[in-house]
């Protein structure tokens, strides 16, 4: 579970009547870019793919000081260095500002997830049918092939 909390800081933001919208996402740090370029970072953020995990989308709330959300880690979160990214939106979603948990360079405060890379229950009920079909079949065709070469000798 990550245990995310954010806020504006009001002092440098003269434009908060602005914001309508805070999407929270998940991001890849650098180190889990390399050689993946499905990964990489663009400041075209319509083509940036470093931020591709959403961990909350909610309205903008100014009274509220410190806004936090608790996020289970979903199944199809790799293994990789993270941090973590906030978007301010405006009424038309357009990003007006963006935080993050680590600095310009993404060097510091970033965190790895393991993944699970667990079975289903599904996939061991296949496998271990399947497992049992070929030593069946195995067994079969050797029964069969036996049979036929018996025959064989038989007529002779």
């Amino acid at each position: 579970m990550v245990l995310v909390t954010w806020w504006v800081n009001q002092s440098s933001s003269p434009v908060v009547s602005e914001y309508k919208t805070v999407q929270v996402k998940l991001c890849f740090a650098p180190d889990s870019q390399v050689d993946r370029s499905w990964r990489k970072t663009n400041n075209d953020l319509k083509k940036d793919k470093t931020c591709q995990f959403v961990i909350t989308k909610q309205p903008y709330d100014s009274n509220v000081q410190n806004n936090t959300v608790a996020w289970t880690v979903e199944r199809d979160v790799p293994t990789a260095i993270y941090f973590v990214r906030a978007y301010i939106l405006d009424a038309s979603g357009i990003q007006v500002a963006y935080g993050q948990s680590t600095n310009m360079a993404k060097t510091a405060n970033l965190f790895k997830i393991q993944s699970i890379s667990g079975r289903n229950v599904s996939l061991d009920i296949a496998s271990a049918a399947f497992s049992a079909f070929s030593v069946v079949s195995l067994f079969g065709f050797f029964i069969a092939e036996k049979m036929s070469a018996r025959k064989a000798s038989q007529k002779r």
